[in-house]
């Protein structure tokens, strides 16, 4: 059986042309599933961002009622309500503290931890022992 070399040309031409549309509809494919896949991430990120606002706003209410509730007059006001009988401290009762007491505390709890590991250094002259 023997073909025209006209029927090979147009076979091979169009064998070239399906491989050409289905690389062409390959690269189609994947750029639409890749947008796909970006607009889904920016979808995330949206309720991401409104979940990490809406924390945001609650930490601030929060702060906002915690404020008020430290508040010297707030205080005043409810122990005479609730009749609790509390008086201010005197001046004696109180200590005030320059340094940051969270550090101190840490310092003064972990002092031992790190006793036992430093060696101390003994600097000597050249010749004595």
């Amino acid at each position: 059986m023997k073909t025209s070399t006209a029927n090979a040309f147009i076979n091979q031409l169009l064998v070239y042309t399906l491989v050409m549309l289905v690389f062409t509809g390959s690269i189609g494919f994947g750029t639409v599933w890749l947008r796909h896949e970006i607009s889904l991430a920016a979808n995330r990120n949206k309720v991401l961002q409104a979940d990490l606002a809406e924390v945001q706003r609650q930490i601030d209410q929060f702060t906002a009622e915690i404020a008020a509730a430290k508040n010297p007059d707030t205080l005043i006001r409810l122990n005479s309500e609730m009749r609790l009988g509390l008086v201010p401290p005197r001046e004696e009762q109180s200590e005030h503290v320059a340094v940051d007491v969270g550090l101190r505390l840490a310092a003064k709890r972990n002092q031992d931890l790190f006793i036992a590991e430093v060696q101390p250094v003994v600097f000597r002259r050249a010749g004595t022992r």
